[in-house]
C-alpha cells in the first residue's frame, strides 16, 4: 500500500514551553544570570540566532541569542527589542551585559519588559545550546518538528523500510507519530495506516503491554503477529536515562520471534535510533527560525556579503573541514527547484549532521561539513535515483575541496558551480575538481578570452556560419593530429574529403599551420566557441 506524506502547519505553541526561571535554576549562575526580570516572560521554546529576516512567527517563543549586541546603537536596540517583545519571544541571552557595555541594551528591554539573561564568558554558545535543547525535552510535551528534522526522519524511516520491507514509524515520548517511511510495496496493516492518518499510535491494551515491555528492554524488542496485526521490531529512543520516543517496524518475516533477526536488519535499526535520537533533542529546540537563519547566513556567505554572526548562525568551527556542493538539475521551475532542495537537505542531514542546503541562480547549494570529498560522493551516488525521480531527468552534483572556511565561500561556491556544469556537460553524476579539471581550464580560458581583440582574424572567419562545415572539419583535424582517417570516421565522410577540405582552408583562409603556438592559439579560440 502506498503512502502519501501529509502536509503539518505551525501552530501557536505559547502555552508550553520551559520557564525562563527554571531555565536559570537549572544552569545555575555560573551559567546564567539574570540582567533584567520582565514582569511576565513568555515561556521558552527554542533558540534562535537572531536575524532580521526572521519572521514574527518564527520568533515566538525563542530565546533570541545576540552576539554583538555592543555594536547596536541606542535606536537599534529600542526597535530589536520592541520587534522581539511585538512577536512574543521569551527574551535575549546575551554575553558583556553588565557594566557600561550593557547598559543600552539593559535599558532597551526594561522599557519594553523584555527578560534579558546573561551568558558567562566561559560558556561556548554551541555548549549552551546542548544544555537548553536537554532541558527542554526534559520539559517538552510532544514536539513540534522544524522542516529540516521533520525530513531528517523521514529520510530514516525510509532507510530502516528499505531493510525490513515494512512500514516504519518514528514517534516520540507521547506517542504522537514523528515521521514513517512511503516506500511502493512496503506491507503494512490497520494499525499502522491508522496511525499515519491521525499521527499517533491507536491506544488499546495491547499497545499498553507492548510499549512496557519495549521501554522495558535496552535492546531490539520482537512482537509476533496478533490478530490483523503483523509482526513488528521496535526500538526505544534515548538520551541517556532518558526517554525521547521509539521506532517501530513491520517485520513481514518476523513472525518467528525465535529466529534470529537478519544482521542487515539489526544494524539498520540500531543506527536509524541512534541518529533519530540527535534530531529528536534538535527539534525540541522549536527552530523553525533557526533553519531559516542558516539558510540566509549561507546564501551570504556564497555571494560574498557576509555578516559578523554567519560563521556562528552556521555551527562553524575554525578546525572544521567542509565543502560547497551544487546540484545542477537544469532549468527548474521555483517549486520543483524546493523539492529538489528538500530531498538533498533530508538526505545530508542524515550523513553528514550540521549540512545547510539553499537554493541560488537556478541550482541546489549546500554546505557540507566533511574532511573527505570521497565520502560525499559515495554518499550523492545513493541521493541521485531519488533526483532523477523528482526531477523526470538526469541531475548532475559538483563540489568544491573540503577546506577550513573562510569570511566567504564565494571561490568555493564558483568553483562547485563549474564542476556542475561541467560533470553535467560530460554526463558525469557525480564530480570533483580533479574529475573535470580539462573542463576547468577551458572555462577559465573563455572567461579570459571574451574580448574580442584577442581574436586571431582567421578565428574570426571560421566562426561564420557560413564556415560551419570548415570549422568542424579543421577542429578535428587538430584534434586527431592530422590523421585523416580519424578525422574521416569521426565526420563519416571519405578520407580524401578530409584531405580537401583542410587545403581549401589553408588556401583561401591563408592558415599557418606550421606555426604551433599560432596553431595552439587557434585550435582554444575554436574549441571555446564550441565549448561555449
Amino acid at each position: 500500500m502506498g503512502l502519501s506524506r501529509s502536509q503539518s502547519t505551525l501552530i501557536d505553541p505559547i502555552s508550553n514551553g520551559l520557564p525562563l526561571r527554571v531555565l536559570v535554576e537549572q544552569l545555575g549562575a555560573g551559567v546564567l544570570t539574570v540582567a533584567h526580570a520582565a514582569p511576565r516572560p513568555a515561556p521558552m521554546l527554542g533558540l534562535a540566532y537572531y536575524d532580521s529576516d526572521l519572521g514574527a512567527q518564527q520568533l515566538t517563543g525563542q530565546l533570541v541569542i545576540l552576539t554583538a549586541h555592543a555594536e547596536l546603537g541606542p535606536e537599534r536596540l529600542d526597535a530589536l527589542c520592541a520587534r522581539l517583545r511585538a512577536a512574543r519571544a521569551s527574551g535575549i541571552v546575551a554575553r558583556s551585559v553588565e557594566g557600561a557595555e550593557g547598559a543600552g541594551l539593559i535599558a532597551a528591554c526594561a522599557h519594553h519588559e523584555l527578560q534579558l539573561l546573561g551568558l558567562s564568558p566561559a560558556v561556548g554558545w554551541r555548549e549552551f545550546d546542548a544544555l537548553v535543547s536537554r532541558l527542554l525535552g526534559e520539559h517538552g510535551t510532544g514536539l513540534q518538528l522544524g522542516t529540516n528534522s521533520g525530513d531528517r526522519l523521514f529520510a530514516l524511516a525510509n532507510a530502516v523500510a528499505q531493510a525490513f520491507r515494512g512500514s516504519v514509524a518514528i514517534e516520540d515520548h507521547r506517542r504522537n507519530i514523528l515521521a514513517y517511511s512511503a516506500l511502493p510495496g512496503q506491507a503494512i496493516d490497520s494499525l499502522r495506516a491508522n496511525g499515519i492518518l491521525t499521527r499517533r499510535t491507536p491506544d488499546g491494551p495491547l499497545n499498553e503491554v507492548r510499549y512496557r515491555q519495549m521501554f522495558a528492554t535496552e535492546g531490539i524488542t520482537r512482537f509476533p503477529a496478533e490478530g490483523q496485526f503483523a509482526p513488528r521490531a521496535a526500538l526505544p529512543l534515548r538520551a541517556g536515562s532518558i526517554p525521547l520516543g521509539s521506532i517501530w517496524v513491520i517485520d513481514p518475516e518476523g513472525d518467528d520471534v525465535s529466529a534470529p533477526l537478519a544482521p542487515e536488519k539489526q544494524e539498520a535499526l540500531r543506527s536509524a535510533a541512534e541518529l533519530a535520537a540527535g534530531y529528536i533533542v534538535d527539534a525540541w529546540r522549536f527552530d523553525h527560525g533557526d533553519e531559516r537563519s542558516k539558510e540566509t547566513a549561507l546564501r551570504r556567505l556564497l555571494s560574498g556579503t557576509p555578516h559578523e554572526n554567519d560563521a556562528t548562525v552556521l555551527g562553524l568551527r575554525p578546525e572544521q573541514s567542509c565543502l560547497v556542493l551544487a546540484i545542477d538539475s537544469g532549468a527548474r521551475a521555483e517549486g520543483d527547484l524546493g523539492e529538489l532542495r528538500t530531498a538533498a537537505a533530508r538526505h545530508l542531514a542524515v550523513y553528514f549532521p550540521g549540512s545547510v542546503c539553499s537554493t541560488m541562480a537556478g541550482k541546489v547549494v549546500a554546505l557540507v561539513p566533511s574532511r573527505a570529498a570521497d565520502a560525499v560522493v559515495r554518499s550523492l551516488e545513493r541521493l541521485l535515483p531519488e533526483l532523477e525521480r523528482l526531477a523526470g531527468g538526469a541531475s548532475s552534483c559538483g563540489m568544491s575541496l573540503p577546506r577550513r572556511p573562510g569570511s566567504s565561500l564565494v571561490e568555493e561556491y564558483e568553483r562547485a558551480v563549474r564542476v556542475a556544469e561541467s560533470a553535467r556537460a560530460l554526463g558525469l553524476p557525480v564530480a570533483t575538481p580533479e574529475d573535470v579539471q580539462p573542463q576547468l581550464v577551458l572555462r577559465a580560458c573563455a572567461e579570459a578570452l571574451r574580448s574580442g581583440e584577442l581574436r586571431l582574424p582567421e578565428t574570426a572567419q571560421l566562426l561564420d556560419d557560413a564556415e560551419r562545415e570548415t570549422r568542424a572539419t579543421l577542429l578535428a583535424w587538430l584534434e586527431e593530429r592530422g590523421s585523416a582517417p580519424r578525422v574521416a570516421e569521426r565526420l563519416r565522410v571519405h578520407e580524401q574529403t578530409v584531405r580537401y577540405r583542410i587545403r581549401q582552408a589553408v588556401d583561401r583562409l591563408r592558415l599557418d599551420l606550421d606555426d604551433p603556438d599560432r596553431t595552439l592559439a587557434l585550435w582554444l579560440q575554436l574549441r571555446l566557441a564550441e565549448f561555449d
